[in-house]
């Protein structure tokens, strides 16, 4: 399949670079030439799927694989995927354009509940049968991974295969069994023999174990897909510790995730260097459950500092942990640039703190929000959880007085420390979940009409407290997530209905169709409320009881009793030593924690006397046309920070890199004269820097030329453009006539909305200079730049007002100065 079978759609979607591929360091592997094809599916938008770690890690691990290739489908926005639904287009992979339903293989990494329903959109938009028992010969096998098959049961009917626990090898061993394997049947068969995989059709109530995989540096990320444009955590993410010793009883990640397992500090620090060097990110985050508990956090960092200060590399963690918090750790965190340190709390009174395990006092709370503030940092977020088994009015009260002494507090030492910034707070409260795998797995939900009283009651609390700002989560959604996740088969039937309904994409705020998904509960003959608020017997057999997480059921009861009671028996947790919760023994592991480190470097500051600038010009064409100017500027600063050239920045606050993109080219046009200025302190020869500037296919370097520091900047440097313009063969003789009809008028009106959305009409015909037709093509030079009273116009905008109702293939092709002289 060709890309541009689809130009038409992409034409009128946001974001069309989400659908083109071709990323930097994606894999382009030879689809007929592999023996196994895995399409690795992300059942949400493509800004959240290329950042998520478990699909980078697969994709990259099976195409190390010489006979196997994997390809990437994210779901599409609702313009696109309604576009292909009614041009009767198919959804394709973003590598090989091939369709879905060509590959061997798709495996669905399942996030999150709420997605479900786009599961079986994606699988519909790929003409594959939503059902395992409908599916023939023909058809892929469909995995799942993720947090949410730790109870699969909701999407039993719809999935082949599910992988439970670490996927990196499970994947590696599913693709094997493909290899070997001729029948659908025999396949499943296979897969259900597999370590850690649940075929339903071949379950017969056996336990299933989830897998382990010991990370170290061979089975790490050193590259990945790099988006066009900023993704959701735009920054190169290197996993440093797997599992987390923690044991909140409301967290389902730091039960199913156990045993801990850290990589090597020498390990971090090397892939960290290479995943750097490679992705050309600013920023790196040192990811686990618990960052602040690594072994050595801080001489890693120490170490990092040292070879990214002199490159503008700044760290960031996911959040402090408040009883293991330093000030000389989140300077170390945030040294480039003091902006929001989050805090984690979870519950406001000590007494909720030990329900729910969370080992941290009021004072460590206040001494580490405290700190924060009188080193610099002014804007601090907490995270709590509201609904939480055993709260009372009366934790909510402790709650509000703890915000009120933190901001009582601060205000002294903004006094006593001379401070300019008050602090400023924000609380992000979700609302109590309860999950498989946890101590409160036989919790019921808190009540929606009580949740949403305690949120009001919170709020008139703490309404007189300046610089306090506090946000809650949907309660619907949170309702709809308390049903799926401790769900069994029967709500299989509900989320095929909710499919057939339109439900897609409701993971989104915008796209969250509450009134169908209360609906379609009722005409099944259940009530959402009734669901999510069940308690579960302590001798009643769990749903999901047949998966295996190495936890011993006994220790989470005892947990959950102890929770009930508002015991203060709470046992040093994990980090700290053996809980006896069952994991290493049932599954034969143990927890390996890295050897002591000890960071030799020293951070010093290269000093440059001299700086140099350069104009290079350049083309932009084929995939690039459908690349904002922002999506372009992502793109090339990042290709330019790959260099490792000592690139100049701006002072202040947020410095930036000394670098013109010129003049903005639209969305859908090509050019073949771009231009960029750039400042390094390093002079270099041109061959030298074209060496070092690896830039996406469709951009090809014309030239590259040393300036003076002081030359004009590009758009005052640049005057006018030049564009050819074609239009379907057919519609050409309609282009002549209505060119030649606009464009010899004595007024052009161009009517367009100002940034304030006021309609403003501009006549536009001093701003052409010149047209003229040659062959097949209308050719028109238009003013560009600043600098002179004529006002720039865009090419796109005039044919909008020549064909208003067609779409044209526009390039750029060449600039002029104000001599008229062409730019090259």
């Amino acid at each position: 399949m060709d890309i541009s079978e689809y130009h038409d759609i992409l034409y009128n979607c946001k974001k069309p670079y989400q659908y083109v591929g071709g990323e930097y360091l994606s894999f382009n592997k030879s689809f007929d030439e592999a023996k196994v094809r895995f399409a690795l599916a992300f059942p949400d938008k493509y800004e959240i799927g290329i950042s998520n770690l478990g699909v980078r890690v697969l994709y990259g691990m099976i195409n190390r694989q010489p006979n196997y290739m994997a390809d990437r489908v994210y779901a599409p926005e609702v313009d696109f995927q309604e576009a292909i639904v009614r041009e009767n287009k198919p959804l394709y992979a973003l590598e090989s354009k091939r369709l879905l339903k060509e590959f061997d293989v798709i495996g669905f990494s399942l996030q999150y509940e709420l997605a479900y329903p786009t599961v079986l959109k994606m699988l519909d938009m790929s003409s594959i049968p939503i059902k395992s028992a409908d599916r023939g010969e023909d058809c892929p096998i469909i995995v799942a991974g993720g947090p949410c098959t730790f109870n699969p049961l909701p999407m039993r009917d719809f999935i082949d295969a599910f992988s439970i626990g670490d996927g990196e090898e499970a994947l590696i061993d599913i693709c094997k069994v493909i290899e070997s394997s001729s029948t659908r049947d025999e396949k499943l068969q296979k897969l259900s023999k597999i370590d850690g995989i649940y075929v339903p059709k071949y379950h017969n109530g056996q336990k299933i174990k989830k897998r382990i995989v010991q990370i170290n540096y061979d089975n790490a990320l050193k590259s990945y897909p790099i988006p066009f444009s900023s993704s959701v955590h735009d920054r190169a993410t290197i996993e440093i510790r797997r599992g987390c010793g923690r044991m909140c009883r409301f967290c389902q990640p730091g039960h199913v995730t156990l045993p801990i397992r850290e990589r090597s500090a020498e390990d971090i620090i090397k892939i960290s260097k290479e995943l750097v060097d490679n992705t050309g990110y600013d920023e790196y985050s040192l990811l686990s459950l618990s960052s602040n508990d690594y072994s050595n956090i801080k001489e890693v960092i120490k170490e990092l500092s040292c070879d990214f200060n002199n490159q503008r590399v700044s760290v960031s963690l996911p959040s402090q942990r408040i009883d293991g918090f330093s000030t000389e750790l989140a300077n170390l965190v945030q040294g480039v640039r003091k902006s929001t340190m989050t805090l984690a709390p979870e519950a406001g009174s000590q007494r909720l703190r030990n329900v729910i395990r969370k080992n941290i006092t009021q004072d460590q709370i206040l001494n580490a929000t405290l700190s924060l503030y009188e080193n610099g940092w002014s804007k601090v977020k907490f995270y709590f959880i509201t609904g939480l088994p055993t709260e009372t009015y009366q934790d909510i009260d402790e709650t509000a007085n703890l915000f009120y002494t933190i901001k009582n507090k601060a205000k002294e030492i903004k006094k006593t420390k001379g401070l300019t910034h008050s602090l400023d707070i924000t609380c992000t409260f979700s609302i109590f979940v309860p999950k498989p795998f946890t101590p409160f797995q036989w919790c019921g939900q808190m009540n929606l009409e009580e949740v949403g009283k305690r949120i009001k009651y919170l709020k008139e609390k703490t309404k007189n407290i300046k610089g306090l700002k506090i946000n809650y989560h949907e309660k619907s959604i949170s309702q709809i997530e308390a049903v799926l996740t401790r769900g069994d088969s029967s709500l299989c039937e509900y989320i095929e209905k909710l499919y057939e309904k339109g439900c897609y994409l409701d993971a989104w705020n915008e796209h969250f169709k509450e009134d169908i998904w209360h609906e379609t509960a009722k005409e099944l003959g259940f009530s959402l409320e009734k669901r999510a608020e069940r308690k579960f017997e302590l001798d009643e057999e769990l749903p999901w009881s047949f998966i295996d997480t190495g936890l011993d059921e006994n220790w989470l009861k005892n947990e959950y009793l102890k929770a009930m009671k508002d015991s203060e028996d709470i046992q040093p947790c994990c980090e700290r030593g053996c809980v006896n919760c069952g994991v290493c023994k049932n599954l034969k592991t143990k927890k390996i924690l890295a050897k002591p480190y000890k960071s030799t470097g020293t951070i010093k500051n290269k000093e440059y006397s001299e700086s140099f600038k350069y104009r290079l010009q350049f083309t932009k064409k084929g995939v690039l046309r459908y690349f904002s100017h922002l999506d372009w500027q992502n793109t090339f600063l990042k290709a330019l920070k790959r260099t490792k050239l000592p690139i100049c920045y701006s002072n202040g606050f947020n410095p930036m890199m000394k670098v013109s993109l010129g003049i903005a080219l639209p969305l859908f046009m090509e050019s073949e004269c771009e231009l960029a200025d750039i400042e390094l302190f390093e002079r270099i020869s041109p061959e030298d820097f074209k060496n070092k500037l690896k830039l996406p296919t469709g951009c090809e370097i014309l030239s590259i030329k040393e300036i003076p520091l002081k030359s004009e900047s590009i758009d005052h440097y640049v005057a006018w453009a030049k564009y050819r313009i074609k239009i379907d063969v057919h519609k050409m003789e309609s282009l002549r006539y209505n060119a030649e009809r606009v464009l010899n008028s004595q007024e052009i009106i161009l009517e367009k909305k100002n940034k304030k959305g006021i309609l403003k009409k501009t006549n536009v015909k001093p701003s052409i200079k010149e047209f003229y037709f040659d062959e097949d093509a209308l050719f028109i030079t238009l003013k560009a730049g600043q600098g002179e009273d004529i006002p720039s116009l865009r090419a796109d905008d005039l044919m909008k007002i020549i064909m208003p109702d067609d779409i044209c293939d526009i390039k750029r092709t060449e600039f002029y100065d104000r001599n008229n002289v062409c730019i090259r």
